[in-house]
């Protein structure tokens, strides 16, 4: 399989490396005091074109697909040693809008040229206090009321929530247990009974919130449901885009640690010689780069075998992010044991990046939850339990 990028995928690559590369000077401040300018690092992606990368242009996005959503992503985590700056391409192009695109057309130009535009911001609500891997258990209900829903329940860990207005949120409708009862729907932050969080507080992944969303008695519309019951197989194809995120986020930043430790390891001297002449650290840096090499072929396999050139596939998505949350944090502590006594400090930028690696382990699916996943494609003709 050829992965040489076309003219344009090379464009796009040029102009996330420099737009990352713009940003690299101020993460540090947005970490450290957790808390950063979204608007304007959603005004600087907009102005350099990469809103929307992955969404038709029907609705005011680019046309591309997963592998122009993956390359821009990489980039963007790579030079900007920033989780910050790809999320206004996660929220204009990601799972969230993507969600949109397998509603009927009523929800689709209720919202999604807003979305794709800029203007409006989406969320996915997913996790729950008590149900995070285990989707088909959460417990926040959708019960039909005439022409609305009613909705009552309690999300967990909505990245943005002090900044998007907008959640693609996964309910059960009318109590209908298990997978066949769940769906999703658009919650506005705006709603009365829509009660928004600050959430915990990170070591990694800082500078907006990842809060909470309580709901009480919301009443959604039923013509903003995105997905209904019986349809959970189709939701989560979108959601296969969120692990496709996921493996950006781990290429990206396994190269952001390599480029750390490669250039500080030509830098510092001990007995008498740049420390890069060690066999074992040398060796070490020849590691990490086939580690790399070796998720983004996963990760381009992935995009590249997308349905329709959109959502990845369920098995090549899953194995890309469980190798990414394998390898990547091992990647991130040896860039940091590589600047010695510096690396825990905060004069340097890579116990930054390994913090946001290690906060992200879990996203997108816990490692334990994708090698059932794995194993269940590997023997089809078992049926291996969750529990």
């Amino acid at each position: 399989m050829d992965f040489t990028l076309t003219a344009a995928q090379q464009d796009l690559q040029a102009r996330a490396e420099k737009l990352g590369r713009s940003f690299a000077e101020e993460a540090r401040a947005w970490d450290e005091s957790d808390d950063a300018p979204y608007r304007e690092i959603f005004d600087r992606v907009d102005a350099e074109g990469l809103l929307g990368v992955a969404m038709p242009s029907e609705y005011g996005g680019q046309g591309g697909g997963a592998m122009e959503y993956l390359i821009v992503v990489e980039a963007l985590f790579r030079h900007a040693q920033s989780w910050l700056p790809p999320e206004p391409v996660f929220c204009t192009s990601g799972p969230g809008p993507s969600m949109f695109l397998l509603g009927d057309d009523a929800v689709k130009d209720k919202y999604l040229r807003d979305i794709v535009a800029g203007r409006r911001a989406c969320n996915i609500a997913l996790t729950e206090p008590d149900a995070g891997s285990a989707l088909t258990h959460l417990s926040t209900t959708a019960v039909r009321d005439g022409d609305d829903y009613i909705i009552n329940g309690h999300k967990s860990f909505l990245t943005g929530s002090n900044v998007n207005d907008l959640n693609a949120t996964f309910v059960r409708f009318d109590y209908i247990p298990g997978a066949k009862g769940i769906g999703a729907l658009v919650v506005d932050a705006s709603m009365p009974g829509v009660e928004i969080r600050r959430g915990p507080v990170f070591i990694g992944d800082r500078g907006i919130n990842h809060g909470d969303m309580v709901l009480t008695d919301v009443r959604v519309p039923a013509e903003d449901v995105i997905v209904g019951p019986g349809q959970f197989s189709r939701l989560m194809t979108a959601f296969n885009l969120e692990r496709l995120h996921n493996c950006g986020f781990w290429l990206g930043y396994s190269q952001a640690a390599y480029d750390e430790a490669a250039a500080y390891t030509q830098r510092r001297e001990a007995f008498g010689k740049q420390i890069i002449d060690f066999q074992s650290v040398y060796h070490s840096l020849a590691d990490m780069w086939v580690q790399i090499e070796g998720l983004r072929l996963l990760a381009y396999r992935a995009a590249a075998t997308a349905i329709d050139g959109r959502f990845p596939r369920l098995a090549e998505v899953t194995q890309a992010k469980l190798f990414g949350a394998t390898v990547g944090p091992q990647i991130t502590l040896k860039a940091m044991e590589l600047h010695g006594g510096y690396g825990p400090t905060t004069d340097y930028a890579i116990q930054r990046i390994h913090r946001d690696c290690v906060t992200n382990v879990v996203a997108g699916g816990a490692p334990a939850v994708l090698r059932n996943g794995v194993a269940a494609g590997l023997f089809p003709d078992r049926r291996f339990s969750q529990a």
